[in-house]
């Protein structure tokens, strides 16, 4: 046979093998071999065939040929180094492509299979080289960026890794994975805002990967983006409905967004997918105490205890229960379970505080907080819920420093409004417009406008947003562009809220704006008022019995009307009704008492109206609501009726308040303990009634 013939045979024999016909390849290279023994082209590729059908005695003897006639063949280290990775042999493997390299340094294939056999044995540093070498030399080849990335992220390199994925989807923004694993490694740098997009471009492609559905659920939970991580964290188990991880991920989910129905419905899937999961029995209960299913929930907790009786949390979910069922001291006992369970457990302390305070026991509360705030010291709520401590113990600088992380609170920030002006420091306003915003209730916006006669003296204009109810009332304030929210806004330079102005003036106990009245009621209302109301002797008192029913505290700080109204109706006082929204059992009561009680409700139709009422009034006794704080506001006497402790502005153990010169407070001497604070009240009416007009105000000690 000819060299021609042979070369002939070869290129004939390698297109067989090209084209995945590897048995006419095999005997073509057996007639060349026949003919020329040592031919070294036939002997590697014969060797090739071997390995790829699994003969790898033959594979190797025939590499052993070659190597005989060329001992720096480098296509057969190539070879070598391929079946040495298919059988396992990792250091072998990466030898010879080592060995294949030195031969053929502009190589870039080889390069990019010894970056792989290094890869293999997690000699990272040494594969990244090996990959930058091939791409190098081919900046095309996108099995080397890819392996590149996953080198780089292997060594914790991960903006990195970052770049070379980005990289290579620049050059195929189809890559297989490729936007999968880039948004993996963004996830891991925390670059959430980034790794959402490229989720998604993944989910693109692989909508039923279930996989990506939960990766991306929990990018967008860490986001807090909770309704939009549930959708996801839904569909992974839609995909996969045996996952109770992925269940219970919903139930968080669910849970966080303020969907505590739905939750429970996850969490009860994830509860039959794994029953002694002790986080889901608890979470459910707590989801289920939040629809108001409290036996359910209690049993719940109680399950998850019998299973692992150490798990804090569920110990604090029985705490809140208690609470809900207004068992005080069983609510205080089950949080301090909790905290013994796990003394590093900040919530549990978090949730002890505030039982404690409901309690009562307000330096304990205290402590319990500063524990809660030592272990968590970035988490808003408990932050906030500090403040309040400090607040009712009278430690104003730092309460109010600390009421500044109310606006990180989702609960609490929800609805908040967010400008862009920069934040007023309190340094002189130099001619600047200053707004100064409403944002939590009625009753705070009451009580902080008082400073905004020291901040019309810091040189700058006013404009203040407020809750359309009590904007006509403000719009008496001298100097000040009042506008309700949802009006269009005047331009303004910088921005704060109300709450924020006691920290800026760097209040005190002491130094509290306390002349009142601070606000007024217009003049032709209040004589139109005490015309209505009339000349009559009797002590003209209004009452307010029950605030807004969705506040958290209003179980604790609202009275039924059958409750309050007979211990005030006595000779010489008239009784009139400032109660805006009735609750339906309070009809009767009021029916009953005829002219005992005269409703002035429907008049009321914002609080400027109230206000000239309140004016006309001679006494208001109210629960702690808004229109208390607008009859302080106005200078009037009032008579707060007060749960033991709840509210961090009426501080402790005092009759008085600091923030009203002309309001009295009557306290519980025991947590839900009204019939000692009405009867009290109704003993001072009665004196009042009988001529001792001067108990109206603060500073007359109570019989």
């Amino acid at each position: 046979m000819g060299a021609v013939s042979v070369e002939r045979l070869l290129i004939e024999a390698a297109d067989h093998y090209k084209a995945g016909r590897p048995e006419p390849a095999r005997v073509l290279c057996g007639d060349i071999l026949q003919a020329a023994p040592d031919h070294l082209p036939a002997l590697h590729l014969s060797a090739v065939l071997a390995f790829a059908d699994g003969r790898m005695a033959e594979g190797a003897e025939l590499l052993g040929r070659v190597f005989a006639c060329d001992p720096d063949h480098a296509p057969a280290y190539v070879t070598l180094g391929d079946a040495l990775a298919v059988k396992g042999e990792r250091d072998g493997a990466a030898d010879a492509f080592a060995r294949a390299a030195a031969l053929r340094p502009l190589d870039a294939s080889i390069h990019g299979k010894l970056g792989s056999a290094l890869l293999e044995l997690s000699r990272f540093t040494e594969a990244e080289a090996a990959y930058r070498q091939a791409l190098a030399l081919d900046p095309a080849l996108l099995g080397a960026r890819w392996n590149l990335a996953l080198a780089l992220s292997r060594q914790g390199r991960l903006a990195e890794a970052e770049a070379t994925y980005r990289a290579l989807l620049e050059w195929d923004p189809a890559y297989p994975e490729a936007w999968r694993a880039l948004a993996h490694v963004l996830a891991d740098q925390a670059k959430d805002e980034a790794a959402v997009p490229a989720y998604l471009h993944a989910l693109a492609t692989r909508p039923a990967d279930a996989g990506l559905h939960r990766s991306l659920g929990d990018v967008l939970y860490r986001q807090g983006a909770f309704a939009d991580a549930a959708i996801h964290y839904r569909r992974a188990c839609d995909l996969t409905p045996g996952d109770a991880d992925a269940a219970r991920l919903l139930g968080h989910a669910l849970h966080e967004a303020g969907r505590p129905a739905d939750a429970v419905e996850a969490y009860r899937r994830a509860a039959v997918l794994a029953p002694t999961d002790v986080v889901v029995l608890s979470n459910l209960g707590a989801c289920l105490c939040g629809i108001g299913q409290l036996d359910a929930a209690m049993a719940a907790c109680e399950h998850a205890l019998a299973l692992q009786p150490d798990h804090a949390p569920a110990h604090t979910n029985v705490g809140i229960i208690h609470d809900r069922r207004g068992e005080t001291g069983e609510s205080v006992a089950a949080h301090r379970r909790a905290v013994a369970a796990d003394p590093a457990y900040a919530k549990g302390h978090a949730n002890l505080a505030v039982a404690l305070r409901n309690a009562g026991d307000i330096d304990a509360a205290l402590a319990a907080s500063r524990q809660a705030v030592a272990l968590a010291p970035d988490n808003a709520v408990t932050r906030y819920n500090h403040a309040h401590f400090l607040l009712m113990c009278g430690d104003l600088a730092s309460g109010f420093a600390e009421h500044r992380w109310g606006r990180d609170c989702p609960d609490i920030c929800q609805g908040m409004q967010r400008f862009d002006a920069p934040e007023w420091q309190g340094e002189p306003l130099a001619g600047r417009t200053l707004l100064l915003f409403a944002e939590y209730g009625i009753g705070d916006a009451l009580q902080f406008v008082r400073y905004v006669e020291r901040v019309k003296a810091m040189g700058g204009s006013i404009v203040l947003q407020v809750q359309p109810a009590i904007a006509p009332l403000l719009r008496g304030l001298e100097g000040v562009t009042v506008v309700a929210r949802g009006e269009p806004l005047p331009r303004f330079d910088l921005q704060l809220p109300l709450m924020d102005l006691p920290h800026i003036f760097g209040t005190t106990l002491e130094t509290i704006p306390a002349d009142v009245p601070y606000l007024a009621a217009d003049p032709v209302k209040v004589a139109a008022w005490r015309n209505v109301l009339g000349r009559a002797p009797q002590v003209k008192v209004g009452v307010v019995w029950a605030g807004n029913p969705m506040h958290k505290g209003d179980r604790q700080r609202s009275l039924a009307a059958r409750d309050v109204l007979p211990h005030l109706v006595m000779p010489g006082v008239q009784l009139y009704s400032l109660q805006k929204e009735p609750r339906p059992d309070d009809a009767p009561v009021m029916a009953e008492l005829g002219r005992d009680i005269i409703d002035l409700g429907p008049l009321l139709k914002d609080f400027a109206e109230t206000a000239a009422a309140v004016a006309a009034l001679d006494l208001v006794i109210s629960v702690d609501t808004s229109v208390a704080h607008l009859s302080g506001a106005l200078g009037r006497p009032v008579w707060m009726l007060l749960p033991y402790a709840l509210d961090w502005r009426w501080l402790r153990d005092r009759a008085d308040t600091p923030w009203y010169p002309t309001m009295r407070l009557f306290r519980q001497n025991r947590p839900m303990a009204w019939d000692g604070v009405l009867a009290r009240a109704a003993a001072e009416l009665a004196r009042v009634a009988a001529g001792e007009r001067e108990l109206l105000l603060p500073g007359v000690p109570a019989s």
